[in-house]
């Protein structure tokens, strides 16, 4: 009754009610069957549920067990331990999952102890030699043997727990491990084997040898029980990896001996080819057949071993400034290291110094050929340093890496680089000015001299040498500037003008200079050009008082430089008006004015007026043309004269007349002329139907038959009006013609006119 108590308390938290019973299952990391409460004593529990849950799947995460070793060899006396796993159907480990441990009957072996963790009073429990209980764990465990050897230690995990077992007495134990909560009868079991023999060993230790050396593994079998040698156990070697090697005797790979008197089995690793590296050998002991014991050949043990091989290491360092100064001495410190514990020989040393980099003096000496450095240091001994110094200097400006080699015997070597910047100044100029200009413009150079080095540049100076024909402040051939430094990148920025005394190509070269003999030049070519405008009139040389005169003046560009903002300017004369103009041009206050713009070499441009002359005498026209460096000027004389326009008229009064009536005739001479006429004459014709009666008029006049004739007019002044009158009487009727001729002394024909006349009688 005592230990049926605890049983009305098994529960869990995953406790469900099926069919009126109380019955555990379907949690995955809790005790699917029960979990006695409490702590003390162990106390035993049953393995599956109370009837009805006995028959269902009531722990349906388990799937399967597994157990390891399956099967292994140990020395009677000693200790083994098993670990069991309980899996889920994804392999997954379960905690709080019940295992039960058994030894088959018909062998050796005997349980010593089961895991007991845990705090639950089901916790694992030893009920007999060859029966025990125990529980998967909940959490990560290490299980030692009581040793300060941690290689021998036992790592478990979550879903795994632990066996112990012996045997006093060689034999095969048989063990069994059984999970009572996995349903499939196929799957809850896991069975392993465990071979006890009175043999124990010793494999060989792993071993560091110098290279190229051979080397002996020694493996001993012996009594576990008393120490005693065992003879005639078969060893075998074999090499797993590592480079190319032999195993004697034999010369292979793979190499078996038999133990000796002394219990020990011998073999010699050889290297084929001196090479650093680690050979890893497996060893297995054999326990010979014993035919007349019904014995067959065992495998005892089996473990590795290792060789590794280690030769001499050979190191070089190198150092040098980061920065020096051009042709400034310098030193490269080598150091040639053995870290090994094996001796380096045939040590050589090579230091190749880059172009730029001139060799000084060297410590201890060296060989010197060309750029190349070599010494011969012979034995390094292991663990010792051999030092060399190179002082050397920079040629020029830039990063030089310097390389050094060493190399020594079985493919040795190291290389070492150090890297060193060789500073200096360095100038860059530069002058920029115009490519083309006009005589009359300031030429305006910009020179801009830079440190292009990586050192401060001193005492700079810019002198610009100008050739002859170009002038700085009127007088200078030279212009100088100075700064006392340039750093690195830094720049000197000079403006300046100067002019041009005559046109042409002027080649320049300014130079820049700094301390230390550093320089630079730059050039260019700046063209001087000069426009030469010439202006020309064209028009009438005589013109007549009153009359239109056209000119054209012509603007022409002889010179090899453009005119530009040309502008031509033509005074209007008080003595004549401006008619018209073209090209646009715009008149005011007394003036016509063309802008034109720019006017290329040999280019011309025309433009033309036209005046009305108003009086007699000269006409002037002036005209000028300005324009960036140059202008012109001309003018063109008309003379203007006057002539005489005699106007002769002549009319009747009254008209028609009676037979026997008079009419007069009116004569008027107008000069509507700009000159005087002179020596003016008329003379009248009456025809033989009419009678002279009288004459009147600004001169004499004389009548001979049907003539009348008047003196000579001395002169008529332009726009006056002489009147003459003739009267006349009508003898007969008919249409007759009354005719007047006027002649001067400026005309080459006379002018006529007649005047009709109607005479009728009744």
């Amino acid at each position: 009754m005592e230990r049926m108590r605890p049983l009305a308390f098994r529960v869990t938290l995953c406790a469900l009610l099926a069919g009126g019973m109380l019955f555990v299952g379907g949690c995955r990391e809790h005790m699917p069957h029960a979990l006695t409460l409490g702590t003390g004593d162990v106390i035993e529990t049953h393995a599956k549920p109370i009837e009805g849950g006995y028959y269902s799947n009531w722990d349906p995460y388990a799937a399967t067990i597994t157990l390891e070793p399956l099967e292994d060899v140990n020395p009677v006396n000693t200790q083994h331990v098993f670990v069991a796993t309980v899996l889920d159907k994804e392999g997954k480990p379960l905690p709080n999952r019940r295992v039960e441990w058994m030894i088959a009957e018909g062998g050796v072996g005997m349980i010593v102890e089961v895991d007991e963790s845990g705090w639950r009073a089901s916790r694992g429990y030893k009920k007999t030699n060859t029966f025990a209980v125990s529980h998967t764990n909940n959490f990560k465990h290490v299980l030692t043997r009581g040793n300060d050897d941690p290689s021998d230690d036992v790592h478990l995990g979550v879903g795994q727990t632990w066996c112990v077992i012996t045997s006093p007495t060689q034999g095969t134990t048989h063990v069994v491990a059984y999970a009572p909560g996995i349903y499939d009868w196929s799957k809850h079991k896991a069975f392993a084997k465990k071979h006890w023999f009175d043999v124990a060993w010793e494999f060989p230790q792993a071993a560091t040898n110098p290279i190229g050396t051979p080397h002996v593994f020694e493996t001993r079998v012996f009594q576990h029980s008393d120490g005693r040698p065992l003879p005639g156990y078969e060893v075998t070697y074999r090499i797993t990896s590592g480079p190319a090697a032999t195993l004697n005797p034999g010369g292979k790979q793979a190499a078996t001996v038999q133990t000796d008197a002394e219990g020990i089995a011998r073999v010699t690793l050889e290297q084929a080819t001196p090479t650093e590296g680690v050979n890893e050998l497996e060893v297995a002991i054999f326990r010979p057949e014993d035919k007349s014991a019904d014995q067959p050949s065992v495998r005892i043990a089996r473990g590795t071993t290792s060789k590794t091989w280690i030769g001499p290491r050979i190191g070089l360092t190198k150092a040098a400034p980061a920065a020096v100064r051009v042709g400034d001495p310098f030193d490269y410190a080598l150091a040639v290291t053995n870290p090994s514990q094996v001796d380096a020989t045939n040590v050589k040393l090579v230091d190749t110094l880059p172009e730029g980099i001139q060799f000084v003096s060297a410590d201890p000496q060296a060989q010197v050929r060309g750029q190349t450095l070599s010494w011969d240091l012979g034995t390094l001994a292991a663990g010792t340093t051999s030092p060399a110094r190179v002082t050397a200097k920079a040629t020029r400006s830039g990063t030089f890496q310097n390389r050094a080699d060493v190399t020594a015997d079985h493919g040795l070597s190291d290389r070492a680089t150090a890297d060193t910047r060789a500073t200096q100044p360095a100038l860059s100029i530069s002058r920029t000015g115009p490519a083309e200009v006009l005589l009359c413009d300031p030429i305006q150079y910009t020179v801009v001299v830079t440190n292009t080095g990586d050192a401060p540049a001193n005492n700079v100076r810019i002198i610009d040498t100008l050739p002859e024909g170009l002038v700085y402040q009127g007088q200078h051939r030279t212009v100088t500037s100075q700064v006392e430094s340039l750093a690195p990148g830094q720049s000197m920025k000079v403006v300046y003008e100067v002019a041009a005394e005559k046109p042409g190509s002027f080649d320049g070269v300014v130079d820049a200079t700094a301390d230390g003999g550093f320089k630079a030049s730059a050039n260019g070519t700046t063209v001087v050009r000069r426009p030469a405008l010439a202006l020309t009139t064209e028009g009438p040389k005589i013109r007549y008082a009153g009359s239109e005169a056209t000119y054209a003046i012509r603007l022409v560009n002889n010179g090899d430089g453009e005119a530009r903002d040309t502008v031509l300017v033509h005074a209007l004369p008080t003595n004549a008006r401006l008619v018209r103009a073209d090209n646009g041009g715009k008149a005011e206050d007394g003036k016509l004015t063309w802008a034109l713009g720019n006017v290329p070499p040999g280019g011309e441009r025309t433009c033309t007026v036209v005046l009305q002359t108003t009086e007699i005498g000269e006409l002037v026209t002036a005209s000028s043309v300005t324009a960036a460096c140059s202008k012109a000027a001309d003018r063109f004389v008309t003379a203007v004269k006057g002539i005489p326009a005699i106007l002769l008229e002549c009319v009747d009064s009254p008209d028609p007349i009676q037979v026997g009536d008079a009419t007069t005739y009116t004569i008027e001479v107008t000069n509507q002329g700009s000159a005087v006429g002179t020596g003016i004459v008329i003379r009248c014709d009456l025809p033989k139907e009419q009678q002279f009666v009288s004459a009147e008029g600004p001169t004499k006049h004389t009548a001979e038959g049907q003539s009348i004739a008047f003196a000579p007019l001395t002169s008529l002044a332009p726009q006056a009006v002489a009147t003459y009158k003739v009267v006349a009487k009508a003898i007969e009727k008919g249409d007759v013609r009354f005719k007047v001729a006027l002649t001067s002394d400026q005309m080459t024909s006379p002018a006529e006119e007649t005047e009709s006349t109607y005479q009728y009688a009744e």
